[in-house]
């Protein structure tokens, strides 16, 4: 028996298929899902037959970043998909250790999961990357529980009253392949084939671009994300070790969410020395810090940044000190900046869930917002559902939103409003009719 026949099979497959069905950008249809058993079983020959060789993908989904600069993620094919998921998924649990303090790693088992039946009570995603993962309810969950630490934190006396926070300088895009793979294949013996494969797909993912020139570097931030964040975080496992020992010995608290990095001390110096070790260690992995995202902060000041007050408003549905929040953010945030992309969207699913916040000034503030392609652009499904079923009037200002949505080139939030329409067409035609009687 090969070691693919336990791995590549159409069971394994199924679910990921699905998915692809349903996602923004659905590259698999009804057919393709009738003809998967003939498909899996032609891909799982032409990998005993060593004919296996990934394709050039169906394109880039843009995402704005900001001012103009954009995340391409790729769309890949169903099979090159089904390779990379059914053998990082075989491997997870070797992949993934849990650190103190380290987020964003979660395990993955994809299932055929069960249709929601209301979207409104959907766990939302604060970043629109993660929209089509596996694992929603993990991640959210997962991201909740780091978002959490962090108020713990920042109300922590016995905690340093310094931070300073970074991330990964283009972090998917310079993992080195060839490094990744032998840790992996250090990590898992016996398995030689199967990361073999994972390597050669690594190498070769990308030929849209590089043709048939291997890459030495980077893995893809492809649709779903799951598989890609699952060797991401198992690259950085080294850099973890090293330096959670180096920061307890130095006094100093690390809290890791995927790639960006928060420190806790008594001193910015302090700190700074700090980042200069983790720069270092860093360095051994061929990657660096952000510098243009680095930033000193009080944990006063973090802590009103990140709007974390009210996040934790909203977690504990505390309706007055939400909209003291909401007052306090809108007022500092065109003086001293801030995560307003949370704030809006953790607003929307408040506003959405409880009408008594639906106040004057928190409903206004939510729609000027929205009213802005920035945040408009980075709702996902059922994010919109709640905005028109929050605001009313849905023909009008579906027509108004989607015309600017088209005033900008960027391929993913119109991929968004056509599967947003495609999901909730029956919904959407009949609160129209509600509302016009």
């Amino acid at each position: 028996m090969s070691a693919f026949d336990a791995i590549i099979t159409t069971k394994n497959a199924r679910p990921i298929w699905k998915k692809l069905s349903e996602s923004i950008v659905p590259i698999i249809g009804a057919k393709e899902l009738k003809e998967i058993v003939a498909s899996i079983d032609q891909l799982k020959s032409d990998i005993k037959q060593h004919k296996y060789i990934p394709s050039i993908g169906h394109g880039y989904l843009g995402y704005l970043k900001s001012a103009g600069c954009t995340r391409f993620v790729p769309i890949l094919t169903a099979e090159d998909m089904t390779v990379y998921y059914l053998i990082v998924l075989a491997l997870q649990e070797y992949l993934i250790e849990d650190f103190e303090g380290v987020y964003g790693a979660y395990r993955s088992v994809p299932k055929l999961a069960k249709k929601v039946r209301d979207p409104e009570k959907e766990d939302d995603i604060i970043d629109p990357y993660f929209r089509d993962t596996f694992s929603r309810r993990a991640w959210f969950k997962d991201w909740s529980q780091f978002t959490d630490l962090l108020i713990e934190t920042c109300n922590d006396s016995t905690v340093g009253n310094y931070v300073l926070v970074s991330d990964v300088a283009n972090f998917y895009d310079t993992i080195d392949i060839g490094r990744l793979i032998n840790n992996i294949r250090s990590k898992v013996p016996g398995n030689d084939e199967i990361v073999s494969l994972l390597g050669y797909f690594l190498n070769y993912w990308d030929r849209r671009i590089k043709g048939y020139s291997p890459s030495s570097k980077g893995i893809p931030q492809e649709i779903i994300s799951d598989a890609s964040r699952i060797v991401s975080n198992f690259y950085l496992n080294q850099f973890n070790r090293n330096f959670i020992e180096y920061c307890k010995s130095e006094g100093i608290l690390y809290l890791r969410w995927a790639d960006d990095i928060v420190l806790f001390g008594k001193s910015r110096i302090h700190l700074e020395a700090t980042m200069h070790q983790a720069s270092r260690f860093l360095l051994n992995l061929g990657l660096n810090f952000n510098a243009s995202k680095t930033r000193h902060f009080s944990k006063r000041e973090f802590k009103e940044y990140r709007a974390l007050s009210l996040l934790s408003a909203v977690s504990k549905k505390n309706i007055g000190a939400f909209d003291r929040e909401l007052r306090r953010f809108s007022a500092r945030y065109p003086l001293k900046g801030g995560r307003i992309d949370t704030v809006v969207k953790a607003s929307l699913n408040l506003l959405s869930a409880e009408p008594r916040a639906r106040t004057l000034f928190s409903m206004n503030y939510l729609r000027e917002r929205l009213r802005e392609y920035e945040f408009l652009s980075g709702l996902n499904e059922s994010q919109l559902l709640k905005k028109y079923l929050l605001y009313g009037n849905i023909g009008t200002e579906l027509k108004k939103d989607i015309e600017i949505i088209l005033r900008h080139p960027y391929a993913a939030p119109r991929a968004t409003f056509l599967s947003f329409i495609r999901k909730y067409r029956a919904r959407l035609l009949k609160e129209a009719f509600l509302y016009l009687i």
